[in-house]
């Protein structure tokens, strides 16, 4: 985990479970359960925590249920909604 300016990073890329706010700690069996189905990993996703600053999860592996939470919320701006996500994804990943 990093800091960079009021920004939260944190580099995923080793966690074998989903990253998303859902409650699901079972780690990853079979490759293609999350997303990206290729087996690879989201370059970034960014979480608001306030006006200024982001949670920044890089390397992502996510289940589909984040996956499409977290598109549906950008898609409509709803900046609230993934403020309360990234509070929950840093209590799951105890940061």
């Amino acid at each position: 985990m990093s800091y960079n300016d009021n920004n939260i990073v944190i580099d995923v890329s080793h966690t074998k479970f989903c990253v998303g706010p859902c409650s699901s700690k079972e780690e990853e069996s079979k490759v293609n359960i999350f997303k990206p189905k290729s087996g690879g990993r989201y370059k970034e996703f960014y979480y608001p925590l306030n006006k200024n600053s982001y949670l920044i999860l890089k390397n992502v592996r996510i289940c589909c249920d984040c996956n499409s939470r977290y598109l549906e919320f950008i898609d409509e701006e709803d900046n609230e909604r993934l403020k309360q996500d990234s509070k929950t994804i840093r209590k799951k990943l105890k940061i």
